[in-house]
């Protein structure tokens, strides 16, 4: 497997042994020694809501939590509550999305692709091409079957029919690791190494590069609500909001990078990161520090129905009011 030097900090931290087989096998994942022998499936994980997730998605009150080892949690209650769903791969899920109310798709290493017809219930492997070595770090649902994910090298996935067939295309001849891809109004926006701001207006067909405010890596795009507007966070602090032409640095005060965030429904946005990092803008766009003093990666931030926020990543997830300091651990909640 490839080593993502821009993700590496993200993906390659591990918490404690937390996987156990089923029953009948009584072994664990890391004592076995040829693991091509194991089926690809995730394990029960007793101790699974304190892994790394990296990903999470919300509708109503459904709420879907990704991350190592294919782990797949499900919350019909707001996030009050989570279990563990079968998954049919042992990959890293990077990404989640819901569709619409049955509707899932999640992506991950092996270039990994997995639908639910369910709302999570459920779920089977559409694609896989774990000859390629490459990631998928993203997906985005654009309607009328229309699904397209992106990942390493430039690598573009994209489906017309809900995931039953699958074409895949380079978003350059650079090849850039892409690492965020979000609808923007009837365009799409992608983002990834060396700075790379990408958009298509054709579904993902064609793609062109648009002027960059920074050379390094962007892991994440928020594009803002009824404007033309991006919110960008990337490697060391960077911070930027504006459009092609018009950007602005955000003074975080800090070199942590930012991996996610996302729009709440009363206008604030939330991004968060290295070190315990947690960004607040508020619905007039001044920025405040909410960082809860804690020093663990976080991955990415989804609002739930409530207007808090499910925080994910090293040690599990949290479910935080932004509005104040309380803060609920996932392991408290179980």
């Amino acid at each position: 497997m490839l080593v993502f030097v821009a993700l590496g900090l993200l993906f390659c931290i591990y918490s404690e042994n937390f996987v156990t087989a089923p029953a009948k096998a009584q072994v664990s994942l890391d004592t076995v020694q040829d693991p091509a022998s194991i089926p690809d499936r995730s394990y029960l994980a007793p101790k699974g809501q304190k892994a790394l997730l990296i990903g999470a998605a919300c509708r109503a009150d459904l709420v879907l939590l990704v991350g190592e080892r294919g782990l797949i949690f499900r919350s019909t209650d707001g996030g009050k509550n989570f279990q563990q769903v079968d998954s049919p791969t042992r990959r890293m899920i990077c990404s989640v999305i819901l569709a619409d109310d049955q509707l899932a798709y999640a992506v991950g290493h092996d270039m990994t692709v997995l639908r639910s017809r369910d709302s999570g219930h459920s779920w089977q492997q559409v694609y896989r091409d774990p000859d390629a070595d490459l990631a998928l770090f993203s997906v985005v649902s654009l309607g009328g079957g229309k699904v397209l994910a992106v990942g390493s090298f430039g690598t573009v996935l994209l489906s017309d029919d809900d995931g039953e067939n699958w074409r895949q295309q380079l978003i350059s001849e650079d090849g850039p690791h892409l690492y965020s891809v979000k609808q923007m109004g009837s365009n799409l926006v992608v983002v990834g190494e060396f700075g790379s701001i990408f958009k298509s207006e054709d579904a993902g067909d064609s793609w062109n590069l648009l002027e960059s405010p920074y050379e390094g890596t962007f892991f994440d795009v928020i594009p803002l609500v009824n404007s033309q507007r991006l919110l960008l966070l990337g490697l060391r602090g960077n911070l930027w909001e504006g459009q092609v032409g018009d950007w602005k640095r955000i003074d975080t005060g800090f070199e942590a990078s930012l991996f996610g965030g996302s729009i709440l429904s009363n206008g604030r946005v939330v991004v968060v990161g290295d070190e315990g990092r947690v960004m607040v803008r508020s619905a007039t766009g001044q920025w405040h520090d909410r960082s809860p003093g804690e020093r663990r990666l976080l991955s990415s931030a989804t609002g739930l129905t409530d207007d808090s926020v499910v925080i994910v990543g090293e040690k599990g997830y949290r479910i935080r009011s932004i509005s104040g300091s309380d803060s609920t651990d996932g392991e408290e909640r179980r």
